[in-house]
């Protein structure tokens, strides 16, 4: 055999040998695509998930789902939540949680100024719509730390909730400091903003965490996870 073909024919096989086929792992995240998902897709954009033997798919958020349950029972390795996922640890759920993406909520409620809702106090017997399954810890002790619980208001769950407050169907919503209220502001609505953080409620949000049995099965990958969308974050907020 001609040297060439030697060559070609050792550089075949040591490219077989070390290739490392990707792990398959998904992420579950807990909401609509928007910035706050974006170092995840950077870490997949830009093959940081690739670079440590990741093979990573995210899956859309469909209303309704139960995040927590879906990592859980094995139909994503990974997901994303709220701070409602320190009561989930708090109640034994086996989850393990991996990095606070966000170290301040970006979750606040808002009404209308034209509401006469101009305080916590005023919640009661009020409509407040939330969307899907969307819970907080941060939300839910701002209103507590004024004597008003979940029992004194009406909750409401909407797929539209942003619509149904233009609208007038609800008195206050849930909304992402973040997006929601440019968006309010821009249709000249003029609002209250009821933000925990200014009540001692200063929570860490969007939490990357996953279930007690990866950990347990899996340590490495779900390190080199934790790694590559940490990178990918930085990479974004470059």
């Amino acid at each position: 055999m001609k040297p060439f073909r030697i060559f070609i024919l050792v550089i075949f096989i040591f490219s077989a040998l070390s290739a490392k086929e990707l792990e398959k792992v998904s992420l579950q995240l807990q909401w609509l695509d928007q910035f706050q998902f974006a170092g995840y897709y950077m870490a997949k954009e830009k093959g940081f998930y690739e670079d440590l033997g990741l093979d990573v798919t995210i899956k859309s958020y469909t209303m309704g789902d139960n995040i927590v349950d879906i990592v859980i029972n094995g139909e994503a390795e990974y997901g994303t939540g709220r701070s409602s996922l320190i009561i989930e640890k708090n109640k034994e759920t086996p989850i393990k949680l991996m990095a606070a993406i966000f170290q301040a909520s970006p979750l606040v409620l808002i009404s209308k100024q034209s509401s006469g809702i101009n305080t916590i106090k005023d919640f009661r017997d009020k409509k407040i719509m939330l969307t899907g399954v969307e819970t907080s810890a941060s939300i839910f002790a701002m209103t507590a730390s004024q004597n008003i619980y979940a029992r004194d208001m009406n909750i409401l769950k909407s797929k539209d909730k942003m619509q149904a407050f233009i609208n007038g169907d609800t008195d206050i919503i849930s909304a992402y400091f973040s997006n929601e209220i440019y968006t309010l502001k821009q249709n000249g609505i003029a609002i209250n903003i009821f933000h925990p953080k200014d009540y001692g409620f200063d929570f860490y949000s969007d939490i990357l965490f996953t279930s007690d049995s990866e950990i347990t099965h899996h340590k490495h990958r779900a390190s080199n996870f934790k790694r590559a969308s940490l990178k990918g974050w930085e990479y974004a907020f470059a």
